[in-house]
């Protein structure tokens, strides 16, 4: 009959349903057990905290970069606060040398079926003892990084409205609820901050933060000498953690043997998701490998991050190094496919686009077939006319 509910047709399904129903009742009840004492935003900003917690655990380490700039904010409201964050511990290089912060900490999702782990965590969270903690989110609501602020002990917890999520967790356990918007209409370090900016608490430099540590630095020059490589080569990272993302090797390798015919070195960065377009570019670039194109070993973040300080410039795909590079400053070329770049562009002059005009035909789906719409020319042409960096020493 029209209009009547349709029921779950599978068992999987009916399943899946129960749970999230069941998820969500379990987390509204804790919620209230849970719930903190209220807040206005000028109580807030009248506090004087001494410890803060901060609880953000998205694990892109592209988002992570783009919001550097809210932990600065909240460094800027509260100078003289010593500040924590909690983090994914793929993101733990991205933000550990954070001048806005005194300490970092992770948290594993394993930790949920490690019950002594998990304790030993939230322990060293209580003991910290903050005065408020701060929920972050973007364009989804994490109940994890909820129940860790929660669970911390903080007096006061502020974060994102979970409702345009789903969930009924903030007006329950939350002392102040930050606005939030599922879709992100503007771009990512906007997003990022629009919700602490609706209680107050802003900064005017927008610009992304990625320190790399002096003992990191130490090792990407002992890596650079093993390679035979000075500062001042050009980097390449030919992978994404989106396949969509990624521009053909093929392409990557022309324009790579266009900078060697023109006299320059080549270095390849790679991470743990890039083994495939790797093995394809070097495979093309068999001839030049050792001598004009050398390739990177795996390192840490925080090295390969050291290694693209001493690049005169760069070129990736929309990808989570794009950030490192446009935090770092380094003249980058980056290529954008299905993704909006007025959204998603590192916010760095030093950063250019090179944008596909459209999609080509492609079965595996409506995001798939715009890299291939990228030409070499294009590339290179854009490439070679970045200024390059001065050398740092």
């Amino acid at each position: 009959m029209q209009g009547e509910c349709q029921p779950l047709t599978t068992p999987g399904a009916m399943s899946a349903h129960l749970y999230r129903t069941f998820k969500r009742q379990l987390s509204s009840l804790m919620a209230r057990l849970a719930s903190r004492p209220a807040l206005t935003p000028a109580e807030l900003l009248a506090l004087r905290p001494r410890r803060v917690l901060i609880v953000r655990q998205h694990n892109q380490m592209g988002d992570m970069v783009c919001a550097t700039p809210v932990l600065r904010a909240i460094r800027e409201t509260f100078p003289g606060a010593e500040i924590l964050l909690v983090t994914a511990p793929v993101n733990e290089e991205v933000v550990l040398h954070n001048p806005h912060l005194d300490h970092v900490v992770t948290f594993d999702q394993k930790m949920w079926r490690r019950p002594s782990d998990f304790f030993r965590f939230v322990g060293r969270l209580r003991n910290y003892r903050a005065d408020v903690a701060f929920v972050l989110s973007s364009v989804s609501f994490s109940v994890t990084s909820s129940a860790i602020a929660l669970f911390s002990g903080a007096r006061y917890v502020v974060g994102g409205d979970s409702a345009p999520f789903g969930w009924d967790i903030s007006r329950h356990a939350f002392s102040l609820e930050m606005p939030s918007d599922p879709v992100q209409k503007i771009h990512a370090v906007e997003h990022n901050l629009a919700p602490l900016r609706a209680i107050g608490i802003s900064t005017d430099d927008t610009s992304t933060v990625v320190v790399p540590a002096p003992e990191e630095t130490a090792y990407a020059r002992r890596i650079l000498t093993d390679l035979g490589l000075l500062p001042g080569f050009w980097a390449i990272h030919p992978g994404a953690g989106k396949k969509q993302n990624v521009w053909p090797a093929e392409r990557f390798a022309e324009v790579a043997s266009r900078a060697v015919a023109a006299g320059e070195k080549i270095l390849l960065l790679h991470g743990p998701a890039d083994a495939g377009p790797l093995a394809e570019l070097t495979g093309l670039l068999a001839d030049e490998i050792g001598s004009g194109v050398k390739v990177a070993p795996a390192c840490p973040v925080g090295v390969g991050a050291a290694l693209l300080q001493q690049a005169n410039r760069f070129l990736c795909n929309d990808t989570g190094v794009m950030h490192m590079a446009g935090a770092l400053r380094v003249p980058t070329v980056t290529l954008f496919g299905p993704t909006d770049p007025a959204l998603w562009k590192p916010p760095a002059p030093e950063v250019v686009v090179v944008r596909s005009g459209g999609r080509l035909p492609d079965r595996r789906g409506e995001e798939f077939g715009w890299m291939e719409n990228i030409d070499v020319d294009s590339v290179w042409e854009a490439w070679k006319g970045l200024p390059g960096r001065p050398l740092i020493s």
